[in-house]
């Protein structure tokens, strides 16, 4: 039994750094995008289309990772039965869903509004 809780963790672990590796090229990727559309269209120029495509392309990656990173959370929880960890756990993936879908609504709404323009 205990060799099965190893391997949920080592799961976990590798979900984790799936997610942040997510995260990481997300916003390298939407901040080069953001420094090219700067140096082009002049510093502080820059459309507010631009930078909404961008920040919407940006929620997308965050999203994607937090979903990776509440499925880590899930696998953990199962691994470590502490009541104290439990509970953790549980606030944790509370914060990062309650993040997911309020973000989820911003980007719905951003490309409402790229869609009218």
């Amino acid at each position: 039994m205990e060799t099965i809780f190893h391997i949920f963790k080592i799961i976990a672990q590798i979900i984790n750094v799936i997610g942040i590796s997510i995260l990481i090229f997300g916003f390298s990727k939407e901040l080069i995008k953001y420094i090219i559309t700067e140096f082009k269209t002049g510093i502080g120029k820059t459309p507010t289309k631009g930078i909404q495509t961008i920040r919407c392309q940006l929620g997308l990656y965050i999203l994607l990772a937090l979903d990776f990173l509440i499925a880590s959370d899930i696998i953990l929880s199962v691994a470590e039965l502490s009541m104290e960890e439990l509970i953790q756990l549980s606030v944790t993936i509370t914060l990062r869903i309650a993040m997911g879908y309020f973000l989820g609504k911003e980007i719905d709404e951003l490309n409402s509004e790229l869609k009218n323009d």
